[in-house]
């Protein structure tokens, strides 16, 4: 039988378990190392009422918190809302990450 991927789809190596997250988007159990993730830092106010606030702040140089997320996604789920494409059987064997335009992730 031929193999698709080098890594059969899991970054799974000398290990024999590995724990099950919740899919952010379809709420689908998927292992840790298969699933899509995407670390996201918002805003706790948005940008519209950041002005307002800013005023009303008794403190001058006060910066407001952020909120962090830590997104799981199973494949079908981030194929479906465009945060990974598909890609050709020559394309599947490129590993370098190239990020979107225009939108900052950390990772």
């Amino acid at each position: 039988m031929t193999k698709k991927r080098r890594n059969n789809g899991r970054n799974k190596t000398n290990r024999g378990h590995v724990k099950r997250v919740h899919c952010v988007f379809s709420g689908k159990l998927i292992s840790k190392d298969k699933a899509i993730r995407r670390y996201i830092v918002k805003n706790i106010i948005e940008s519209s009422a950041l002005g307002d606030i800013q005023d009303a702040c008794a403190l001058e140089y006060y910066t407001l918190p952020k909120l962090y997320f830590k997104n799981y996604y199973s494949i079908e789920a981030a194929i479906h809302k465009k945060i990974v494409r598909v890609r050709s059987k020559e394309g599947r064997k490129v590993r370098i990450f190239s990020p979107k335009k225009g939108i900052q992730t950390k990772f």
